[in-house]
């Protein structure tokens, strides 16, 4: 088994083979723009066996898309620097006991849950006073900003992509980003200073990104692990609704 790492040609071709849905957005969208890890075995022009791409925004933590649960376990110990694998709950069965003997270590699961957003935010949640769309002008806002706001790529999130933000005394405190962008889907983060949740500021910054992404041709998409109860309840109140789940498999330390 030849375990292939791609160049910035080789994900183009990657991500077009790839469908384009609510589980691939993020994937899709970090090939296309140059900025995921990526290993593939059996690429070619009209397919792949199977694919192992990473984020950088969740670095440690691919998504592997494939049929074969041996394969793709005999891959992983050739990938460096990664804890957990995401894959489809159907693949999760047969690779997890797999994939555990393999690393020479125990698993554990964790549900990883996608939402769609099929009808407009609701309108009470647009109007923050504190909370607008970010514009290019706000570069050095965010450039100053705490990393988990500003994320790897400030300069891409505004001028390629859309974010809102809640602005308190001149300093931004919460975002929500369209982290991913295909054709047909955008994926949306959201993140709030631990002082100042409880405000509503996530849910209204994400209200106008998902407005933003409807506007712009996009289905918005909001994934999280089951555990997360705050975002939960953040995408029930913009009014997602569950579109599938794939899992979390965590090496044990």
């Amino acid at each position: 088994m030849i375990c292939e790492k791609l160049d910035a040609a080789r994900c183009q071709l990657l991500a077009q083979l790839l469908p384009d849905r609510p589980q691939t957005v993020i994937s899709r969208a970090h090939l296309l723009w140059g900025t995921a890890r990526a290993y593939a075995v059996g690429l070619t022009d009209d397919g792949f066996e199977t694919a192992v791409i990473e984020d950088p925004g969740c670095p440690g933590e691919p998504m592997i898309f494939g049929q074969d649960p041996q394969q793709i376990a005999d891959l992983m110990p050739q990938i460096p620097n990664w804890f957990c694998v995401n894959v489809t709950t159907e693949l999760a069965v047969e690779l997890a006991p797999l994939l555990a003997r393999k690393m020479g270590g125990t698993l554990r699961q964790l549900g990883d849950i996608y939402h769609i957003l099929t009808q407009p935010p609701p309108a009470n949640l647009l109007n923050h006073p504190d909370v607008r769309l970010l514009t290019p002008n706000d570069l050095p806002l965010l450039q100053a900003a705490p990393p988990e706001l500003r994320g790897p790529n400030p300069e891409h999130l505004l001028y390629q992509t859309a974010a809102a933000g809640a602005i308190i005394n001149n300093q931004l405190v919460a975002i929500a980003q369209n982290y991913a962008m295909t054709e047909g889907f955008g994926d949306i983060g959201v993140f709030t200073l631990p002082d100042w949740r409880g405000h509503g500021f996530a849910s209204a910054a994400a209200a106008q990104v998902a407005q933003w992404l409807q506007a712009n041709g996009r289905l918005p998409v909001w994934s999280c692990g089951e555990h997360n109860r705050a975002s939960l309840r953040v995408a029930e109140k913009l009014g997602f609704v569950e579109n599938g789940r794939r899992v979390y498999l965590i090496l044990n330390e």
